[in-house]
């Protein structure tokens, strides 16, 4: 009897170290609304969950995942094959030249030289896309998302900034990396993404 015991709780703490992240609902980070659910393309997502984005004592963006499966594990939501969103709402007016180097740092960081060889030709396609944003303002959305039956898709304020990147869920995943990778860019950041508070 003991031995059951014993087994069904190590069979709890298993599961309880794996659980996905609290039912979703809507967030305000400052200004900028992040709603339980959002659609890209012809998927439904759910809101994984959200954060801020600070550089020294500025307030630089809020950032929400979107995903169709929530989880509290940077590796498993990365592993997920469907659709996804993050979304960046900005709160300060940054430069295009600002922007494209913060996210090219993030991107750096997380991505092994193979990966970066392997897929040189679909970052330096984002890069593109990033420069033909510019500066972005505040109160700005910038949505990366995934449509797994065209790619990565860049959008500026819900209007498509270019044509999508093919070549896979793997860009995709290096941007990602950027707030949820092992050198993500803001650990606070990062842990609201998870759905931390």
């Amino acid at each position: 009897m003991r031995s059951v015991f014993f087994a069904a709780a190590l069979g709890c703490l298993a599961a309880c170290t794996s659980l996905p992240a609290a039912a979703a609902e809507p967030m305000d980070i400052h200004s900028i609304r992040y709603d339980a659910q959002a659609s890209v393309g012809s998927h439904a997502l759910t809101l994984n969950g959200a954060g801020l984005r600070k550089k020294l004592f500025f307030k630089v963006y809020a950032a929400g995942l979107y995903v169709p499966q929530t989880s509290n594990d940077s590796s498993a939501l990365m592993a997920q094959p469907g659709a996804a969103r993050v979304r960046l709402g900005l709160l300060r007016d940054v430069s295009g030249a600002s922007f494209i180097s913060a996210l090219d740092d993030g991107l750096k960081a997380n991505l092994s030289e193979s990966t970066a060889r392997d897929i040189a030709a679909e970052l330096e396609a984002l890069r593109t896309l990033l420069r033909n944003i510019g500066d972005v303002k505040t109160g700005d959305l910038v949505d990366f998302d995934f449509v797994p039956e065209t790619g990565t898709v860049v959008l500026l304020n819900g209007n498509p900034v270019g044509e999508p990147i093919g070549g896979g869920r793997t860009l995709y995943n290096a941007v990602l990396a950027i707030w949820l990778g092992p050198k993500a860019i803001d650990e606070s950041l990062k842990a609201g993404m998870l759905g931390g508070k």
